[in-house]
């Protein structure tokens, strides 16, 4: 089983180079933080303001458990149920049973050649939230994937990009307290304090670490490429 999961702190570029990564392998893409959306019309910033941590880390859970809900370790409980049974506080009875877990299109060129399956069937790409390292439930999941890829990208570049984002938002999200962007100094120390603790916890659970510093997308997706195949042989 081809199961790949993405780690890394936010903006470290996991959604961009999975979606390559899983084109190049000919696997369905799965983000968490996009399943957490669909599942309850939120984003992750959102439910967390609204709903608070805890209801986030239950919904991380729940929509890393149906990304993987193909794996061994997540057993062969429907998608739906999954969410009803992790999440209860979220209220997702609205849930339809039919709602299944849709990958992106991919290339399909060779996909299921000589008996070997699916695509579906022989694994999947998953980019995992920034801050899912918090998380004790996700984490456990996590440790049961094959190959966990931790995105290193440096502190300065990371807070750039956390930057310009609040200036569209006029705020710096949950893990920096929605504190407002003209706040900035008092958000720098406390991604500080968060990087550090962060990135250690990140390059514990990985066992590929990519640093990302003046790579591309592309890149990025190619070195991980390159491990999985050398490591093969």
């Amino acid at each position: 089983m081809n199961f790949v999961i993405l780690l890394g702190l936010s903006h470290a570029g996991k959604t961009s180079v999975g979606r390559l990564l899983a084109e190049q392998l000919r696997l369905p893409f799965y983000d968490t933080d996009e399943r957490i959306c669909i599942r309850t019309g939120l984003t992750p910033r959102e439910l967390c303001r609204q709903a608070g941590l805890s209801a986030l880390h239950a919904a991380e859970a729940a929509s890393l458990r149906e990304c993987c809900s193909l794996h061994a370790c997540c057993g062969d409980a429907p998608a739906a149920e999954l969410w009803q049974y992790s999440t209860p506080e979220l209220q997702l009875s609205t849930v339809e049973p039919s709602q299944q877990l849709m990958p992106l299109p991919l290339r399909t060129d060779g996909a299921a050649e000589n008996g070997q399956g699916t695509a579906a069937e022989n694994g999947a790409v998953i980019a995992a939230g920034g801050g899912i390292c918090d998380n004790t439930e996700a984490s456990a999941i996590i440790a049961a994937i094959p190959l966990r890829v931790f995105l290193y990208a440096t502190e300065a570049a990371l807070f750039e990009r956390l930057t310009h984002d609040a200036l569209q938002t006029g705020y710096y999200p949950a893990f920096l307290h929605f504190l407002p962007v003209d706040q900035k100094a008092e958000a720098q120390q406390l991604f500080t304090e968060l990087y550090t603790r962060r990135t250690e916890l990140y390059r514990k659970s990985s066992n590929l670490i990519i640093d990302t510093t003046d790579l591309d997308c592309a890149a990025v997706a190619q070195k991980i490429v390159a491990s999985l195949f050398c490591g093969r042989g």
